[in-house]
């Protein structure tokens, strides 16, 4: 499978190929969606064994991704990493329960800072398009 021959870097269509073809739906409106985002480009990028290759958006010039797009076969995923300050500047107690769950996974007591969602929901985008401008936004007022 393209996903994991970590020795043969696949393009995005080839990640796509992998994917079963309800999960191709959500892998089309999440590209489509970071591809919109200004100042964001789009690398595939070797994650490792439990991620394998992903799609990874950065912002021109920021050492990490804004969020990765991790086309598993088994479950399409979107990762973000997360600062506690991000954090806190969210309004946690409005969000949609899905979305405070994959945040949840950056706080303690987990030992990451890796906020990840399962894209399979195709409401859920929706949901994650707030914060991902937000993140955005973050990452610029930071530099």
């Amino acid at each position: 499978a393209p996903w994991r021959d970590r020795f043969a870097e696949p393009t995005a269509s080839q990640l796509r190929t992998g994917l079963p073809s309800e999960a191709t739906r959500s892998f089309d409106r999440v590209r489509r969606y970071l591809l919109t985002l200004d100042e964001v480009d789009e690398t595939v990028e070797w994650y490792g064994q439990s991620w394998c290759w992903t799609l990874a958006y950065r912002v021109r010039r920021e050492a990490e991704p804004l969020a990765v797009l991790i086309p598993s076969p088994e479950d399409l995923q979107l990762g973000m990493p997360v600062d506690p300050d991000f954090v806190e500047e969210l309004p946690v107690r409005r969000l949609k329960r899905g979305v405070r769950d994959g945040l949840d996974l950056a706080r303690e007591p987990f030992d990451t800072r890796w906020a990840i969602w399962s894209m399979q929901a195709g409401n859920l985008l929706e949901d994650l398009q707030d914060i991902l401008r937000r993140k955005l936004d973050f990452v610029r007022r930071s530099n």
